[in-house]
Formats: structure tokens, C-alpha cells, sequence
């Protein structure tokens, strides 16, 4: 019998293709389940919500109506038809212009919610930074598109404007604000893994 030596068990071991073998960096991680979910119940909210804007337009149009003639001096009505007429499709048209706002703002929060969760997921090394980029980005995320929702119906009883500045500081302010802080953290975080490498 022929003793093998190390070069013959060299070449008779398979080749290796380091190429085809994926490292770690290379593998993206998916965020939680309940922030997929999440992203993906908005999105239905959203898709669900451009939807009936259609089927029901008139019906809300009706409903915004009433309520701003139930508050007339909220919108500046003085019982001229012509002057109240012009105030009342401009408050319509801002009713309008939120419902379709958040259409919009929802879809594309869902996806961006998607997306950087799972950048987060993937980039950040330790469990705590990794944890709270998630809940910043998809608390943020998600919450941003409502308030224009709340801007919408609170127009009739508030008025546009005042309307405006409850949404800001009830939701798109601390919401928006969280996405932000959020998405600064994960742009530093992402060049900082390219510098290093």
C-alpha cells in the first residue's frame, strides 16, 4: 500500500470556490415579523383607503360639509352664498387633499418601513442599537401617514388651519421626528461599515 502523502490528499480534496460561498456581510436579515406586518397592514390600509375615497367620495364631501356649516365662524362663513360658497371648497378641497395625502404617504411609508428595518437588521452589530432603529423606523413610519387623516377630520369642527397644527404636534412632529433621528442613525451607521471595510 502507497502512502498518501499531504499532496496527494490536496489534490484529491474537491475544489473550493470561495467566490460562491456568500460571507456574512454579504447575508440581508429580515426585520421582526410584527414590523413586516405592520408595514404590510398600512399598506392594505392604504390601498383599502384610496379605495373608498372613490366609491364613497360623495358621501364624505357631504360630511365635511355639514360639519363646517355646523361651525361657521370656524371657517370665516358670514351668510353671503357667493363669499361662503368660496371658503367652503377651499376647506373641501383641504379635506380632500388629506384623505389623498395619506393614500400616498401611507404606501410609501410601507415600503420604506420594509426597507430600513431590514437594512437596520442587517448593518447593526449589537441587539440593543439594532432593537431601537426598529422601533424607531417602524413606530415612525407607521404613524406619520395618520395624521392626515386626523388633519382631514378635523377640518369641519377646527378649520384647515387649526386642523393643521393639532396634526403637526399630535402626529407628524414626534412621528416624523422618530424617522428622522432614525434614518440620520442609519446613514451614519451604513458609512461607517463602509469606511471600515
Amino acid at each position: 500500500m502507497t502512502p498518501t502523502t499531504d499532496a496527494t490528499r490536496a489534490s484529491d480534496a474537491p475544489p473550493t470556490d470561495t467566490a460562491a460561498t456568500p460571507s456574512t456581510d454579504a447575508t440581508w436579515r429580515l426585520p421582526p415579523r410584527g414590523v413586516l406586518l405592520a408595514a404590510i397592514v398600512l399598506l392594505v390600509v392604504a390601498e383599502v383607503g384610496g379605495a373608498s375615497m372613490s366609491r364613497f367620495k360623495v358621501e364624505l364631501a357631504r360630511w365635511a360639509r355639514a360639519g363646517m356649516l355646523a361651525h361657521p365662524a370656524v371657517h370665516g362663513l358670514v351668510g353671503v352664498r357667493d363669499v361662503d360658497e368660496r371658503a367652503l371648497d377651499e376647506a373641501l378641497f383641504r379635506f380632500d387633499a388629506g384623505l389623498r395625502l395619506f393614500h400616498m404617504h401611507a404606501e410609501g411609508m410601507a415600503l420604506v418601513v420594509i426597507a430600513t428595518t431590514t437594512v437596520a437588521a442587517t448593518l447593526a452589530r449589537g441587539a440593543r442599537a439594532r432593537r431601537r432603529l426598529t422601533v424607531l423606523l417602524s413606530v415612525g413610519g407607521v404613524g406619520y401617514p395618520l395624521g392626515y387623516v386626523i388633519w382631514s377630520a378635523l377640518i369641519p369642527a377646527y378649520g384647515v388651519e387649526r386642523s393643521k397644527v393639532i396634526a403637526e404636534w399630535l402626529v407628524w412632529i414626534p412621528f416624523g421626528g422618530a424617522t428622522i433621528v432614525a434614518l440620520l442613525w442609519l446613514t451614519a451607521l451604513t458609512a461607517a461599515r463602509m469606511v471600515r471595510r
